[in-house]
């Protein structure tokens, strides 16, 4: 089929910088785009699935040739439920729930129908499951810190002396990245960990840095210099940089080992190579171009039209 002629299904939140770059950038190919707006649905934006077709805004909507799936929008904690959580959380969590069950069911009936979504849910879940996507990492011979996820203080204390300096972060993301300080030693902060575990991992001192991967190659790398541990909380400079060959091969090997067609891989650089910190399954880059003047989404938009 004629790249003019595929058509790429988006599903992400109404105005997403991401979805609205490919969105662009597909169109400027000549393909066609069907936006799902997830952060409408179900409020606003009718959704159905009719004997496994799919109909969006009251109509039968064409079968896409590839699923670019930003977000489903549909965690109870995000600002935009903030209101319903304090009002009805219990109403809020089914809703959520329900909301999950009939995105995820209709990415699935695409997938199994031939239709390839980028990237899956499957991938999409190490966002939340990140100790397992470390020991993918890990297990593709790929360099990455030692780690600890545990609700057990002792084993906390066990780690520590082993690896010296320490951060931890929520398994499932969704909070900064924090030093261990003595004070989190305490018993009576360990005692926290009897509501959660947490992920715990060697400093890697260094600068960090973000490459962007599509299909098997490296289409923008920026170094990210913070004088924040996370630099999410504030991005002091965004300048591009070359990988070296070995940084090449391990991050397009990273986004393999995961299975991510597209995906943001973060790395520190030390004095000698390189640590591999995480795989992103749906990175935001729009930020990432304006800063850069790199371009990852028409890229990307290429590789969604030549599924």
């Amino acid at each position: 089929m004629s790249e003019k002629r595929k058509l790429i299904l988006i599903l992400a939140g109404g105005g997403d910088p991401q979805g609205m770059r490919v969105k662009r950038e597909v169109r400027a190919r000549g393909g066609r785009v069907l936006w799902c707006d997830t952060r409408a649905f179900p409020q606003q934006a009718p959704i159905a699935s009719l004997d496994g077709h799919l109909w969006l805004n009251r109509r039968k909507a064409p079968t896409p040739t590839a699923v670019y799936l930003r977000g489903l929008a549909c965690h109870p904690l995000v600002p935009a439920f903030e209101r319903d959580l304090a009002e009805r959380p219990r109403g809020l969590i089914a809703q959520c729930d329900e909301k999950r069950a009939m995105l995820e069911s209709v990415l699935r009936t695409l997938e199994r129908r031939g239709c390839p979504v980028v990237n899956t849910l499957e991938a999409n879940a190490q966002h939340s499951q990140k100790p397992y996507q470390l020991d993918l990492l890990r297990a593709a011979g790929l360099p990455v810190p030692r780690w600890l996820a545990t609700n057990d203080p002792a084993a906390v204390r066990r780690f520590t002396q082993d690896v010296g300096r320490a951060i931890y972060k929520p398994l499932a993301g969704g909070a900064a990245v924090q030093f261990l300080e003595p004070k989190d030693l305490t018993d009576e902060r360990l005692d926290a960990l009897s509501l959660a575990a947490v992920l715990f991992q060697e400093y890697i001192e260094g600068t960090s840095v973000r490459a962007f991967v599509v299909g098997r190659r490296v289409v923008a790398a920026a170094q990210i210099h913070s004088s924040e541990l996370d630099y999410r909380r504030k991005e002091d400079a965004v300048l591009p940089t070359r990988l070296t060959p070995d940084e090449r091969t391990a991050v397009v090997g990273a986004a393999r080992a995961c299975r991510m067609p597209f995906t943001g891989v973060d790395f520190i650089r030390v004095t000698q190579g390189f640590v591999l910190i995480e795989c992103n399954p749906s990175p935001m880059f729009a930020t990432f171009e304006r800063k850069t003047a790199l371009d990852v989404a028409g890229p990307f938009a290429q590789f969604l039209l030549r599924l």
